[in-house]
């Protein structure tokens, strides 16, 4: 086998260099670009709501652990500018003109149900339910509160 020149080596790196990084770029955009749908997206939401609801529970003295089910109102509500009004961003790609999201409505909580240790209590049941309520701004009758 023969060896390469020392310039040759350079020019050898350097296309290596730039075939790897191309490689790279290529690699990154076969998985495309992610899209959020809706459906990940309330489900994202409905178990980080259910997570605080949990750590909020267990916080309660007497609670060691709980189980969190949320029922949430709908899907979230988007607010777009309006196209063609003066005073709205409106931008413009290759698809062409596209309204700018504004603002993104996350659906409410319809009810709850917590399983906890000292649930069948009643004065941690009451806790618990007052708590939620004031956290969610739920009526009472929308949180049931079990023991385990």
């Amino acid at each position: 086998m023969e060896r390469i020149k020392w310039p040759d080596r350079k020019k050898l790196t350097v296309i290596l260099m730039a075939a790897a990084g191309i490689a790279l770029i290529l690699l990154g955009n076969l998985g495309g670009k992610k899209e959020t749908t809706e459906y990940t997206d309330v489900k994202f939401y409905t178990e980080y709501l259910e997570e605080r609801v949990r750590k909020l529970c267990v916080s309660v003295e007497g609670i060691e652990e709980a189980a969190v089910f949320l029922t949430l109102d709908c899907s979230s509500e988007y607010v777009y500018s309006e196209t063609g009004a003066s005073d709205v961003l409106i931008l413009t790609g290759s698809s062409g003109e596209e309204a700018v999201l504004l603002q993104e409505i996350y659906p409410r909580v319809r009810g709850v149900a917590v399983v906890c240790t000292g649930g069948d209590l009643p004065r941690i049941r009451e806790t618990v339910t007052e708590l939620l309520s004031a956290a969610l701004d739920l009526p009472s009758h929308r949180i049931k509160v079990a023991g385990s």
